[in-house]
């Protein structure tokens, strides 16, 4: 009998399934097959990072072709659907950034500068092709406000009203 490694995705599934269950902000490191799919906690929190990213930026582009009139709202709105969708990602995200040590805050930083300059830059605000534009970073980091505004962590997050939902399947 051979041993097959676990494979990734399907370790990836169980880990978002299971942060999404506890919605405690902890990484599940006792998934079956995570010790050997992922070097260590800090690798699982940085796939968890691309999750994000790669959700939240289908849905900019989802809600951007909605409502390509108010660019702002859109993101804002894109960032609560995914906030919905990964409640558990964004609480362990959240909990590295509250317990990151010095070295580690300074990739955290970088990584969080980017999102919210390429968030302004979906809103509509001009944003340099190249360098940290510090005030494009600060509308992006008003957009995440917002959007985090009725975020409670350790709740799972409510779907919009029914009204809401019908307006955005009739416009569909």
């Amino acid at each position: 009998m051979t041993w097959t490694p676990p494979r990734r995705d399907q370790v990836l599934r169980a880990v978002l399934a299971e942060v999404d269950r506890r919605l405690d902000g902890e990484l599940p490191m006792d998934v079956p097959g995570v010790d050997q799919t992922f070097r260590d906690a800090r690798t699982l929190a940085d796939v968890l990072h691309v999750r994000w990213r790669a959700t939240l930026a289908a849905e900019v582009e989802r809600c951007l072709d909605e409502d390509a009139e108010d660019p702002r709202a859109a993101v804002v709105r894109a960032w609560r659907r995914t906030v919905r969708a990964l409640p558990g990602v964004r609480m362990v995200l959240d909990r590295e950034w509250e317990s990151a040590d010095e070295r580690r805050r300074v990739v955290l930083v970088r990584r969080r500068d980017r999102e919210h300059q390429w968030l302004a830059g979906r809103s509509g605000w001009p944003v340099p092709p190249t360098g940290t534009d510090l005030e494009a970073v600060a509308v992006g980091a008003a957009l995440e406000a917002e959007g985090r505004r009725h975020y409670r962590p350790g709740q799972r997050p409510a779907p919009p009203p029914l009204l809401k939902r019908l307006r955005a399947a009739l416009a569909a």
